[in-house]
């Protein structure tokens, strides 16, 4: 009765529902709010070199551009971090303080915001609940929230993340490698907003929460997620390329069979094939033909819709089952104990009103 700019019957299978298997494991990064709060790598050993205890308070600092275009991903900058503590407490590191004051004081004072007027001196925005979730983990994900393609880091725990980031608290490569693959793409696209047509403005609570993992793992996944990570690394290194200018590469159905980086391109193209074929023998989706090749992708930009994915219609048919196992497994958790007690408030069962497949013969 109604088409949606996907050309499916989403609007008749109802909405994903959020899981609590996947509740406060995604965050954005930090709200500064305050240039004066962010240094340069330079004005920050400075500091540390003058007195060594600046460090408790001096962070690397990254943002979604070390994300997506440096090739080493890290923090191009630094940041000052009072975290939650007093005026009293934060004056105690006088050099870094003055800074605060000095630049950072002025704009809070004009701003509408009574916290960010008051505590002036800390992030508005501190996340702490990010910061305490991730300090046990020895790596953690991040992507920039605002991007062409969807590219999932692996990072470092000890830095603040900008709220440019969406930073996942997951350290095991096997997660690494579907939130990587063409299925998490396909959901992310289907369940975030836009800018324009060509930027995907990932959304934690939507693409995220919402999305049904694989109930069990493979030893071959986490090794086909490991070698992707390194993989990655390397190109970037050698060629001195930045994530977005890889993935552009790795899309362009016209690149020169001649050149240096060719060969590496289309082993990152069957490397990417075999993680999306080993998450569809998790999930038992074994009558779907993922068919990988160049194809134009109808919810991208008319100038620039050619990817190297999976077939569309496969695309659009992994989106339905997706959408089928997150109505299912809301479900059960609904009637799980140990779910039911961190349930702030009733949740209403769902139920898809249209089904084309036994995804599930057990039941």
């Amino acid at each position: 009765e109604r088409i949606t700019s996907y050309l499916d019957d989403s609007e008749v299978m109802g909405k994903p529902m959020p899981l609590l298997s996947n509740k406060g494991k995604s965050f954005q990064g930090s709200i500064v709010l305050g240039k004066g709060f962010i240094l340069t790598s330079e004005e920050a050993l400075a500091l540390i070199n003058k007195d060594p205890r600046n460090k408790e308070v001096l962070f690397p600092y990254l943002n979604g551009d070390d994300l997506n275009n440096s090739p080493i991903q890290e923090p191009s900058r630094w940041v000052i971090n009072f975290f939650d503590w007093t005026e009293e407490k934060a004056r105690s590191y006088p050099d870094c303080f003055d800074i605060v004051e000095r630049l950072v004081r002025p704009e809070r004072l004009i701003q509408k915001d009574k916290g960010g007027k008051e505590k002036w001196w800390q992030f508005l925005r501190p996340r702490k609940e990010l910061y305490a979730t991730i300090s046990e983990l020895d790596q953690v994900m991040a992507i920039n929230r605002h991007a062409k393609h969807l590219l999932i880091s692996i990072c470092k725990n000890d830095i603040i993340f900008s709220d440019a980031t969406v930073v996942f608290a997951l350290n095991k490569f096997s997660e690494f490698a579907i939130l990587s693959s063409s299925i998490h793409d396909a959901w992310a696209w289907k369940n975030s907003s836009t800018m324009g047509t060509s930027t995907l403005r990932y959304s934690g609570t939507n693409a995220f929460e919402t999305f049904p993992f694989p109930i069990v793992y493979s030893d071959q996944l986490n090794n086909l997620g490991r070698k992707l990570h390194l993989t990655r690394l390397k190109i970037m290194k050698h060629y001195q390329l930045g994530l977005t200018d890889l993935q552009n590469i790795f899309h362009n159905v016209h690149i020169n069979n001649k050149s240096e980086i060719y060969n590496d391109i289309i082993k990152l193209r069957e490397l990417y094939k075999s993680i999306d074929v080993e998450i569809i023998k998790l999930y038992k989706w074994i009558d779907i033909d993922l068919e990988h090749s160049f194809y134009e992708l109808d919810h991208l930009s008319e100038k620039d819709r050619v990817r190297f994915t999976i077939h569309p219609f496969t695309r659009k048919e992994i989106i339905k089952r997706l959408l089928l196992l997150n109505l299912k497994q809301y479900n059960e958790e609904l009637k799980s104990d140990t779910f039911g007690k961190n349930i702030g408030k009733k949740r209403s069962k769902v139920s898809p009103k249209t089904s084309t497949h036994n995804l599930f013969p057990e039941d």
